[in-house]
């Protein structure tokens, strides 16, 4: 058996060509835990398009002056109706739904009451009040996670919210432990008595 000085075994480990992290795709169950390999990029703006933050009824702010505006139908969440808003008419809206083109304002179901298909106004809100503008969540281009990250379960649920599938994670280390001591003994071995 040959031994070197601590010297020689430094010069041979400066000699070692060491570079970046490698890294692999895993599925986005199997990544938490794992280190983010990429930043994790939002390609479009969310919300896409304006959209309702509560449940109530789409309507133009003009319209408050009246008190009275007739229901012209509704609009779920996930729907593709394309409804819209005209002077003294509002749409049922719900959380999450696709603001009606025309509407502007959002007035929830607990300030009016129905009364023959039209809304009677109880409490006025804001102008654009309960409307989530395009881009409040993020907007295309932002990073949402960056890389280096250790990933969690939050980062997962925004990962599944994007709808990405394989994850560029960082390999996971691989050591090897060379003993160069008279100290360590196989399983079973018996030491030289200390």
């Amino acid at each position: 058996m040959s031994f070197i000085s601590y010297e020689e075994s430094q010069e041979a480990l400066s000699q070692l060509h060491v570079s970046a992290v490698k890294t692999e795709k895993v599925f986005l169950g199997n990544a938490l835990g794992r280190i983010l390999a990429e930043d994790v990029i939002a390609d479009e703006d969310y919300p896409k398009q304006p959209t309702a933050a509560m449940d109530g009824y789409a309507v133009k702010y003009s319209d408050f002056a009246g008190g009275r505006i007739e229901i012209a139908g509704n609009n779920p969440a996930g729907s593709d109706n394309a409804c819209t808003v005209y002077e003294g008419v509002c749409v049922k809206t719900f959380t999450g739904a696709v603001m009606p083109e025309g509407a502007d304002t959002l007035i929830q179901i607990e300030n009016v009451h129905v009364e023959g298909g039209h809304i009677i106004i109880d409490e006025e809100v804001p102008f654009a009040s309960n409307v989530r503008p395009v881009g409040e969540s993020y907007f295309k281009g932002d990073i949402l996670i960056p890389k280096g990250v250790r990933i969690g379960f939050a980062e997962i649920g925004v990962m599944a919210g994007l709808n990405k599938v394989m994850i560029p994670v960082a390999l996971k280390p691989k050591v090897a432990v060379i003993a160069t001591g008279s100290e360590v003994l196989d399983l079973g071995e018996k030491g030289g008595g200390l």
